[in-house]
């Protein structure tokens, strides 16, 4: 490989391995100013190095002191960008009596019961004395016309105190906290009516405050162009970036059919965007003052639609290359793409660093890798004479490429895969084409009578017809294979494998074929382990919900869920807190489901009336309209599973069960559940709190 030609290549891998540093040991506690001047002293080490070293043999030095410099400048970054270390930041405040001063810092977000806002705060205020602080608030209003009514940029006053956002408490459940903290979001706040106010001060980046409200025009315009709600949802996604009214089920029914970076502004569309302006531009006049003038104008439109689509890593990393590739026509260079695809992430990773652990920028970069390094092999594979077949078979390539590159990150992510995504792109590639052509054309030319209106209906047929085909896929069998799952280690040894894979397409080296046959084989024996350990396993697990109860009984790749039904009418709930335990226990994803009140008996579990046996283990849930004397003798149980609002008192209940253990389940208000452990430690029961963490018996 001529690593001459990529050299952004090299420095982005030096700078992500500083980043990746920083989250392993974290900030050692120098001051800023301090680190300045140790990357100073090393950019003047290696500018001395280039100077004395005269013999090619010791070169080798200088490129290794260049990598040194770029790992501590990723490094580095990665310190200025953590909040939690400023001297200014929120949480090191002393003074607790007063009231905050935040910015709204994006558009505000309507949920079902409460406006989702990313708030930045900016002052405290106490006694009329103001402390300047720093630090950002996800806040959930309670829904009014006030709340409704808040914009971008504008400053709020609230008094509540700003609570820490909680870590997962469920085995491989999403972490929320984690993925806040990567955007510099550090604390949540639940606002009513009366806690908060509007300052009436809206000072937002003009630019942004352009850019959102432009995007509010156009949502407007496409919200009276005739598209029904499912349209529209599609539409805004497709065009603007804008999925907040995206319907769950059209989103599922995306993903189903993998199809989902349809939905994500990316690559595609700013490329269509750009051979748009390019053809439109090309009709102006021409010349080289003239030329200079159309890339000056492609550039500004390319960025233009990477703001009002919201500044997306896949957005960023298209609307970088094709600036790179603008720029090299202005000054008559030809670039390398893998060198362009390096030097937007270099460029991304050094404006935020945490983009590096941002799902969306690693699929983003992974696919477009994949392309442009396993296309044309897997192209070549196959002759076709046919012209239409083989442009047929070039766009399967392309999915191809891509989801090879992409398959292990959605595995390890998402624990799913969509078999069909080839069938979804065939269609799907040539149809978000003509979405987004005929709705730019829309948003461009609907106040011209007569043609808006037959843009508006042509528009609402293309979204009908992606909707339908998308909708068709889903219905085919096996379209969403879910359940799977990824250790880490496994994770690096399918990303090995892929590595190895491209150099035996590139170097026709045997001895890779060798390697990629040891690899395989051990991955496919972790695989194996992994099964087997899975077809043993039984497992007793109480999870933790708010305001919801869900046991589950594991035996082997088996288990029954039993929870209250109101989680039974909450599919979404059961998706974000169960189903990453489920695919990493390697359990079924449509298991047996019993309500609370139900009894049922199998082979290994049964359940009457408030007892439930499992594997040895007796579980009782204390129901307080069990008449505490109704038993003749005291019942020897495991454990004992409080919910609700009771009142506690374990004298009493003692008098029912001799209790081995106490739980109390999240649906318990924590000054209930404060008596409860309280009591439980006079009694000298041992105890546990399930709004601290799931509670897991390996029987």
């Amino acid at each position: 490989m001529n690593w001459n030609k990529y050299p952004f290549l090299r420095l982005v891998i030096a700078l992500a391995v500083g980043i990746a540093l920083h989250q392993s040991i974290g900030s050692i506690g120098i001051e800023y100013s301090r680190l300045y001047v140790l990357l100073i002293l090393l950019l003047g080490l290696m500018a001395l190095l280039s100077r004395l070293l005269k013999s090619y043999r010791y070169r080798w030095t200088f490129g290794v002191l260049i990598l040194l410099v770029f790992v501590f400048l990723g490094y580095f970054r990665a310190c200025l960008q953590e909040v939690t270390v400023k001297k200014d930041y929120y949480g090191n405040l002393t003074i607790r009596k007063g009231y905050y001063l935040a910015r709204v810092d994006d558009p505000p977000i309507e949920k079902d019961n409460s406006l989702k806002v990313l708030l930045k705060l900016e002052g405290f205020r106490s006694d009329s004395v103001e402390t300047k602080i720093s630090g950002k608030v996800m806040a959930y209003f309670q829904k009014s016309e006030a709340s409704m009514n808040l914009n971008y940029g504008e400053l709020v006053a609230f008094s509540v105190p700003i609570d820490t956002v909680p870590p997962p408490l469920n085995p491989g459940e999403f972490d929320y906290r984690k993925y806040l903290e990567r955007r510099g979001v550090t604390g949540r706040a639940y606002l009513k009516d009366g806690d908060w106010h509007d300052t009436g001060i809206g000072e937002g980046n003009p630019v942004f405050v352009f850019a959102y409200r432009f995007r509010d025009r156009l949502l407007e315009i496409l919200r009276n162009s005739g598209l029904s709600k499912e349209e529209f949802g599609i539409g805004a996604a497709i065009l603007l970036g804008y999925d907040e009214s995206l319907p769950a089920q059209v989103r599922q029914s995306f993903v189903a059919a993998g199809a989902m970076h349809i939905l994500c502004v990316s690559g595609m569309h700013v490329g269509i965007v750009y051979l748009l302006a390019s053809f439109f531009l090309s009709l102006l006049g021409r010349g080289k003052k003239a030329a200079v003038a159309k890339k000056l104008v492609l550039l500004f439109l390319i960025w233009f639609y990477a703001l009002i689509t919201g500044l997306s890593p896949s957005v960023m990393r298209s609307a970088l290359m094709i600036s790179f590739l603008v720029v090299g026509e202005l000054i008559r260079r030809k670039g390398f793409a893998l060198n362009s695809i390096a030097a937007s992430a270099f460029v991304l990773l050094l404006i935020d660093p945490n983009n590096l652990y941002a799902i969306g920028f690693q699929l983003s970069y992974v696919a477009v890798v994949g392309i442009v390094l396993l296309q044309k092999p897997i192209y070549k594979l196959l002759y076709v004479e046919n012209k239409v077949l083989d442009k047929l078979w070039e766009i399967t390539t392309v999915s191809l490429a891509a989801q090879i590159a992409t398959m292990p990150f959605t595995v390890y992510y998402f624990h799913q895969f969509a078999p069909y995504f080839w069938l979804s792109n065939l269609f799907l590639t040539p149809l978000s084409f003509l979405v987004i052509f005929l709705g730019m054309l829309l948003l461009l030319l609907s106040r011209v009578p007569w043609l808006g209106w037959c843009l508006g209906k042509l528009v609402w047929l293309s979204l009908k017809m992606t909707n339908g085909v998308v909708s068709g896929i889903e219905q085919l069998p096996l379209s969403l294979v879910k359940g799977l799952y990824m250790s880490d280690f496994q994770f690096g040894m399918s990303l090995t494998l892929l590595l190895l894979l491209w150099l035996f397409v590139n170097l026709k080296k045997k001895r890779m074929l060798m390697e990629m046959l040891v690899l395989s084989v051990l991955f496919s024996a972790s695989l194996a382990f992994d099964s087997q350990k899975a077809l043993r396993q039984n497992l007793l697990m109480v999870y933790s919900l708010r305001n919801h109860t869900a046991i589950d009984l594991v035996s082997g790749g088996d288990h029954i869920l039993l929870c209250d039904e109101q989680l039974l009418g909450d599919p979404s709930s059961i998706d974000y807190s169960l189903k990453g335990n489920w695919a990493k226990h390697q359990l079924t994803m449509d298991p047996t489901c019993y309500a609370m009140q139900e009894e049922f008996e199998t082979g290994s579990a049964f359940k009457k009336g408030g007892l439930l046996s499992f594997q040895g283990v007796l579980l009782a849930f204390w129901d307080p309209s069990m008449a505490v004397d109704s038993c003749y003798h005291r019942i020897a149980v495991d454990y004992l599973l409080v919910c609700g609002k009771q009142t506690p008192d374990l004298l009493q209940i003692g008098n029912s069960y001799q209790i081995g253990g106490l739980l109390i389940d999240g649906s318990v208000p924590k000054y209930l559940t404060r008596e409860w452990i309280r009591q439980a430690e006079s009694l000298a029961i041992p105890c546990h709190d399930l709004k601290e963490g799931a509670f897991i018996i390996e029987l």
